[in-house]
């Protein structure tokens, strides 16, 4: 089975893969895993490199980032605790993943993990799931870089930022990727993602702490721009 490479912002908890498995196949699959640590600015994988892992994100945020023959770059998407990625489409990975913060992944051969998937069919099935959330949160995306207008984009990636976060609901959104990072995931340039930021603010739907931290003001607002078509 091949599957895109990661989850855009899907609300994928950590237990999504273990879903429904017994906990024999539980302890099969944490058989076959090891933890890994990745430090900020480091690669969990390479584009073109072999596909030769997949992984869960325990703790962290990863950016995932494909670089044509030109050297254009294009911020494919964020990855974040429990994202389920690695997953390739031939021997090769087709991004390259590196670390936004301090990474924690648990890892699995790809050896192993598929023949995991033949002998388990509820892992299988798991597998199957994860990847229809891929698809429809690539379509997501799709339509944001294709229909949105500049503050738009912006809402829609702080609203799916906000969607993801876990425990007690919050307000405040950590924006732990750069400027540049965010204009090349929305397909912006640097002074375009600022001045929409700054239209937000503008507007009363965020307060803009620092580089880093935003505040939603007005939920609802925000939610209706990342949701316009």
């Amino acid at each position: 089975m091949t599957l895109p490479t990661a989850i855009k912002f899907a609300k994928t908890p950590l237990t999504t893969l273990f879903t429904g498995l017994s906990e024999s196949e539980v302890t099969r699959l944490n058989q076959i895993s090891s933890r890994r640590q990745i430090p900020v600015g480091g690669f969990l994988m390479h584009q073109h490199s072999e596909a030769n892992s997949v992984y869960i994100v325990e703790e962290g945020v990863l950016m995932m980032e494909r670089n044509s023959a030109t050297g254009r770059r294009q911020v494919v998407a964020f990855s974040l605790s429990g994202n389920f990625i690695g997953i390739a489409q031939n021997e090769f990975y087709e991004f390259s993943v590196s670390a936004l913060t301090p990474v924690t992944v648990k890892e699995f051969p790809m050896r192993a993990f598929m023949e995991l998937q033949e002998q388990i069919p509820q892992l299988k099935d798991n597998v199957r799931r994860i990847g229809g959330n891929i698809l429809a949160h690539a379509l997501d995306q799709v339509f944001a870089l294709g229909q949105k207008k500049a503050h738009e984009r912006v809402s829609f990636l702080i609203q799916q930022l906000l969607n993801r976060k876990s425990g007690p609901r919050t307000r405040v959104v950590e924006l732990v990727m750069t400027r540049q990072d965010i204009a090349d995931y929305l397909g912006l340039t640097i002074e375009t993602v600022s001045r929409a930021f700054t239209k937000l603010k503008q507007e009363g739907i965020i307060a803009i702490h620092s580089a880093h931290t935003v505040e939603i003001l007005d939920p609802d607002a925000l939610q209706e721009l990342a949701l316009s078509e």
